[in-house]
């Protein structure tokens, strides 16, 4: 039943996230056919970055009070109807507003998810069962581009929402029929004023705004990165994207194991350190058999940051505060890391280059892991 329950999750999981993944690979057609420069393209990203920030808030509260499965289910049917209404936008503006929507349903899931992950399982397998769920993110990454090159032979950009809508519904279903739904624990909840007074809670927010800013963040405009700047055809583009994150997927259950033995924190640093670095070397990369070497390295080595952290949290928080600590977290790391991060790389790209923007990104994220000797107990 356990595993029933974590497949369940690891499929919500993957739909959720890739509603968001999708926009990259199409990134290049959205800006042609809406005629919009590098900059404006990544703002699409801060309006969904917005709606996903303002959702991870409020789910972090209101989950104890209504409880985890309602809250889930409740993003989910935003999600698909933003996704359905996505369809129909043909200015800027009712395309960033449906941006909007999509981000507030899918920002509603994962720290609802999580409590109810931990709850289930036993603390000395959180991070295998965490860093499973997690592969449904690592696999989306993957999948989605492959999966897109090949949709756009038979269908228009706007009808791959339709479908993601409707695998939006399908797992939704599942989930309300199937899915536990333990209550909260009475206990004094913790509320956000706590949160922010605690020093491991910002130590986790930089981590996380610069894993985000590598992972998602460099995700959104490596299209743009390889058709604009690098010349290569968008189907050779995404192609060669899709295939560089499969990666991801295998180190993301690998870690699971490591970190249960040798723990969160030493874990975190090394993946910090290297996640920084091959960001610097991808941009360094000069011929294309390099460029695509370093993709395929800096996009295996960013996906053991996320159920590491989640694990991290997990182990420094109580299961009443929990949501609130991972969504506060993931919030900031958003906000900035996924929100600001392409609109400040296309601005880069517009004045010099992508490379300069990915270089800086690299190597503030390998400075970032030496604040983790501010955190104990992980």
């Amino acid at each position: 039943m356990k595993i029933f329950f974590l497949l369940l999750f690891w499929s919500l999981w993957y739909v959720n996230f890739s509603a968001r993944t999708v926009i990259s690979p199409l990134l290049p057609i959205i800006e042609d056919e809406f005629a919009i420069r590098h900059a404006v393209a990544g703002s699409i990203f801060s309006f969904l970055s917005v709606g996903y920030t303002i959702t991870l808030l409020l789910s972090g509260a209101l989950s104890p009070r209504i409880g985890y499965k309602r809250t889930i289910a409740l993003g989910f049917l935003i999600l698909m109807l933003s996704l359905f209404f996505l369809r129909y936008a043909t200015t800027y503006p009712s395309l960033a507003v449906a941006f909007l929507f999509i981000g507030l349903g899918a920002g509603i899931y994962l720290p609802s998810a999580i409590p109810l992950i931990t709850e289930v399982f036993d603390r000395e397998h959180w991070g295998k069962a965490i860093a499973f769920h997690e592969t449904g993110a690592s696999f989306s990454v993957f999948s989605i581009p492959l999966l897109t090159a090949i949709a756009l032979r038979f269908l228009n950009w706007r009808n791959i929402f339709f479908v993601l809508s409707a695998a939006c519904l399908i797992v939704c279903v599942f989930f309300c029929i199937f899915s536990p739904d333990p209550s909260p624990q009475k206990e004094k909840k913790t509320g956000f004023s706590g949160v922010l007074r605690r020093r491991d809670f910002w130590i986790m927010a930089i981590l996380w705004v610069f894993a985000a800013s590598c992972a998602l963040g460099l995700y959104s405009v490596i299209p743009l990165f390889l058709v604009k700047e690098n010349g290569m055809h968008l189907e050779t583009a995404n192609t060669i994207f899709g295939f560089s994150r499969i990666g991801g997927f295998i180190v993301a259950i690998i870690t699971g194991f490591l970190v249960d033995r040798y723990g969160a924190k030493r874990i975190l640093f090394l993946v910090i350190l290297l996640t920084g670095l091959s960001t610097m070397t991808l941009a360094l990369a000069q011929t294309m058999p390099f460029l695509v070497v370093m993709l395929f390295v800096q996009a295996t080595i960013y996906p053991a940051f996320f159920p590491v952290a989640l694990v991290a949290i997990s182990r420094l928080t109580a299961f009443n505060e929990r949501s609130i600590f991972a969504g506060t977290t993931m919030a900031i790391g958003v906000i900035i890391g996924i929100g600001l991060t392409p609109v400040i790389l296309g601005a880069v790209a517009d004045v010099w280059s992508f490379r300069v923007g990915i270089f800086s990104l690299g190597a503030f994220t390998a400075i970032s892991c030496i604040s983790l000797k501010g955190i104990r107990g992980i």
